[in-house]
């Protein structure tokens, strides 16, 4: 492993449902990069199920932990790449935790003391973190999202709290993902979009992971200050 190389930090978006864990652990093999699985309610997020029964109660706190999370994951991330030289993969990102404390607070489950609250710690950890070089974007429908999360809850026990969600949810979600994809784009990273609509094999997906991971290693290098811009 030449040490001196710096590997590169990937992140994997979508709205719920959209199928990102798959894809992103697919990702990574392909890549040989070190993958690092978002916190669900069975790992890291023991507030899933509290927060879809009583979501003004549960919001802020459940949000700030997640926040907390990613942005640990995000350094080891960005270290681990630096030390090592290795690709890593992130399955959700600390950027993409914005989109939904967005949302919390259009729906009134946050209020504004609790959103500036949030603000203020995204943004004093925010100087310690970089720019991922690169975020694949599997963008799906609302409508697609619903379906797959009720699928999803037929086979995942822990995911019965899922039945909570509805499409003006997954909507507004979408477009507060929508504006971080944005937002991460125009300060410099590279943004992958996929149409993640249609239902896919397992043959197809790894397919298409495939060549994401051939058009990030034939990226070219960011310099470390490309890496350093950032709003959100």
């Amino acid at each position: 492993m030449d040490t001196t190389k710096t590997g590169k930090v990937i992140i994997t978006e979508g709205i719920i449902g959209v199928g990102k864990t798959t894809f992103s652990e697919i990702l990574s093999k392909h890549l040989n990069a070190e993958w690092m699985k978002e916190p669900d309610e069975e790992c890291g997020n023991p507030y899933l199920s509290l927060f879809y029964s009583d979501p003004k109660r549960y919001a802020i706190i459940m949000q700030l932990h997640l926040l907390n999370i990613r942005y640990r994951m995000h350094l080891n991330a960005q270290w681990s790449s630096m030390q090592s030289g290795k690709n890593i993969v992130l399955d959700r990102s600390y950027f993409g935790d914005t989109a939904f404390a967005n949302l919390q607070l259009e729906n009134g489950t946050i209020t504004q003391n609790e959103y500036d609250t949030y603000c203020m710690s995204y943004q004093n950890m925010t100087s310690n973190v970089l720019l991922p070089q690169v975020c694949v974007y599997l963008d799906v429908d609302p409508e697609v999202s619903q379906e797959r999360v009720k699928k999803r809850m037929e086979i995942q026990i822990g995911r019965v709290c899922e039945n909570a969600i509805d499409i003006q949810y997954l909507i507004n979600l979408k477009k507060h993902q929508d504006r971080v994809i944005n937002t991460l784009e125009s300060q410099g990273v590279k943004i992958i979009k996929i149409n993640w609509n249609k239902s896919r094999s397992l043959e197809d997906i790894t397919n298409v992971a495939k060549s994401v991971a051939t058009t990030i290693l034939n990226m070219e290098e960011k310099t470390f200050m490309d890496l350093h811009r950032r709003t959100m």
